[in-house]
């Protein structure tokens, strides 16, 4: 996705731990930043990412996790996930792949409401009983 997007990981981890493990899956560097545990805030039993701190253009910006309250102050810019820990045929971020390309692609001026699209019809097609639904922007 570096080819893409400009990617940042911003984890509720303390950074000594986030550091080691972001050096040993980047091998490649298209990781340009990094925010950690302290660039976020407290809600509650929850830290929040707030996305407006990246200092990008919020209809360009997504975020994606596997707690939906750490983007609650931005969920339309957000992508929630499934906690993959130990799950060895988790495949999200490669399902997701054309999607984040299309976005790409057809220049999508805000993100947010390609990603309600998306949302909407992975949510209309599961409740008719596809497994795998087809994604078409306008």
């Amino acid at each position: 996705m570096a080819r893409y997007y400009e990617i940042v990981i911003f984890t509720a981890a303390l950074q000594e731990y986030a550091d080691q493990v972001i050096d040993q899956i980047d091998v490649g560097n298209n990781i340009r930043y990094r925010l950690y545990r302290q660039h976020t805030s407290q809600n509650g039993p929850f830290l929040v990412k707030d996305l407006s701190l990246l200092g990008r253009d919020i209809n360009k910006t997504i975020i994606i996790d596997n707690i939906s309250d750490n983007f609650i102050l931005q969920p339309d810019n957000g992508i929630f996930i499934s906690t993959w820990y130990d799950d060895m045929r988790d495949r999200f971020l490669d399902e997701i792949t054309p999607l984040l390309c299309e976005i790409v692609e057809k220049k999508v001026p805000d993100v947010r409401r390609a990603l309600r699209t998306y949302r909407d019809q992975v949510l209309r097609q599961v409740s008719n009983g596809k497994a795998a639904p087809n994604i078409v922007f306008h």
